[in-house]
């Protein structure tokens, strides 16, 4: 937590307002409905500092997106499995005992401070100036206090003074000491036992068995055949007026790689494709309801292989979850929206044995020949002698000969991940047997990796930073959980 604020201490207010106006409208989009197993107005007390169920579902919130974009997928069936919402009350209250900390210290924020914050934000002005009428507004139109709203601002004020009084700084030691592991690199001897030649014996029998242990895994896809309407975004009109208002509502959205709102110039084009796709959107909703009851006449019909990949992932699962006569509500897809209704499903079923076979004996052999190729290293490897191919860095990007690209970085994986001087690799039907011969500090790292390297001993001695300074709060600050 302390990490990112400092990298990001410029910027940390405007981060956690967008994050703000993020969370107020998610009464328009459904964001509000979680229901938290913790009940009341407040949800933990550390300290003096009180931890809102508000700010827990904006916490949660962002933690869930956070996944969401990272893992395909992801759901609320899996939020819950992870334990998402104790995850953001944890940070919630690491981030409680730090403002404990600051208020300890003597630092406020003063409603100076605050005023000027908003004022000079332009998400609330017109033609430069702060307008109170808008800034109104925008906070009753989402369904939040100005209150609320200037209480995370002062939040975050307190967190970016905080932030302030926190060492920087990386000592030339502690740079020498991580750098060591960026130039480290292993003199190899190398040998290459080629398992084209092993040629395991499998009888029907042990064949039929392993099927048997493994049908699950030899399915005939499902099939859907499907009626579908599909609204292009570039098919929407907008006016220069339309994309003007579209930046001016939603100022938050366009933002640059600093975290700086862009100007409407530089803004303009993404404003405007995000009209587009809004209008198609809105497009699709009418189409969907057509669809639904049979009174759309543009669609196209198909059928399709669940393992197809015409459509996205998302839109193949609600295809799956799906019921005979079900219409889906519009997804994204390519340049505009698609809504899709099942007319026909016919689920997977697992394959016979005969329509398996050719499948599973290719699987079992694979797995055979590695068990000799296995016995065969073991056997070797105490009395090998390879070929000297010289120093080897983990940021190494050729070829070994007798290897291919990525055949190579998976050896180097393996070799720099290994406390063993002497050990094998099982990798594509290879057993690739290695000895470090050599070691020494003299990789000469890329120009790009020095940077690395510095920002790799800054994270980590702003995480034990950060660990040291939670674990001594804990025990000063009280911790209540209701």
């Amino acid at each position: 937590m302390i990490e990112w604020m400092q990298k990001h201490k410029k910027y940390l207010v405007i981060t956690i307002w967008v994050s703000t106006i993020a969370f107020i409208a998610a009464g328009m989009i459904g964001w509000g409905q979680y229901n938290f197993s913790i009940s009341g107005d407040n949800v933990a007390k550390v300290g003096q500092v009180k931890i809102t169920a508000q700010e827990l579902a904006q916490e949660y919130r962002r933690l869930y997106e956070a996944y969401a974009s990272s893992i395909p997928d992801f759901d609320a069936e899996q939020a819950k499995a992870i334990g998402l919402e104790h995850i953001a009350l944890n940070f919630l209250i690491n981030q409680a005992l730090i403002r404990n900390f600051a208020l300890d210290l003597g630092l406020r924020t003063q409603d100076s401070e605050i005023i000027n914050e908003i004022t000079h934000n332009e998400v609330f002005q017109n033609n430069g100036h702060f307008d109170e009428n808008l800034y109104k507004r925008i906070l009753q139109d989402n369904h939040y206090r100005p209150s609320e709203f200037e209480t995370n601002i002062a939040n975050a004020l307190l967190m970016q003074k905080i932030t302030a009084l926190l060492p920087n700084t990386i000592t030339p030691l502690e740079l020498q000491s991580i750098s060591a592991g960026f130039k480290l690199q292993d003199r190899l001897e190398i040998a290459i036992l080629d398992g084209k030649h092993l040629k395991p014996q499998i009888s029907d029998t042990q064949l039929k068995e392993f099927w048997e242990k493994n049908q699950a895994k030899y399915q005939k896809p499902a099939q859907y055949k499907i009626e579908s309407i599909f609204v292009s975004a570039a098919s929407q009109t907008s006016t220069p007026a339309e994309i003007q208002n579209q930046y001016a509502q939603n100022k938050s959205l366009y933002l640059n790689d600093s975290g700086e709102l862009e100007t409407f110039q530089a803004a303009q084009e993404k404003a405007k494709q995000d009209l587009q796709m809004q209008k198609a959107q809105a497009q699709a909703l009418k189409e969907y309801i057509d669809l639904k009851k049979g009174n759309s006449k543009n669609t196209q019909t198909q059928s399709l292989l669940s393992t197809a990949d015409t459509f996205s992932p998302q839109i193949m699962q609600a295809l799956q979850q799906a019921k005979v006569n079900d219409t889906l509500k519009p997804e994204a897809y390519k340049d505009g929206y698609i809504t899709i209704k099942l007319i026909a499903k016919q689920p997977q079923e697992p394959k016979s044995f005969a329509e398996a076979k050719s499948e599973a004996l290719s699987e079992l052999e694979t797995i055979e020949k590695n068990k000799l190729l296995k016995i065969q290293a073991q056997n070797t490897l105490s009395t090998f002698k390879g070929k000297d191919i010289g120093f080897i860095s983990p940021s190494f990007k050729g070829k070994i000969a007798g290897l291919d690209t990525k055949e190579s970085l998976e050896l180097i994986g393996k070799i720099f991940t290994d406390n063993q001087k002497a050990n094998f690799a099982i990798i594509n039907g290879k057993a690739v047997l290695y000895k470090v011969i050599d070691q020494n500090f003299k990789n000469k790292p890329e120009e790009n990796v020095a940077s690395l390297m510095l920002s790799t001993a800054e994270n980590l001695k702003t995480y034990y930073l950060d660990q040291t300074l939670i674990d001594l709060l804990k025990k000063k600050y009280t911790i209540k959980r209701y």
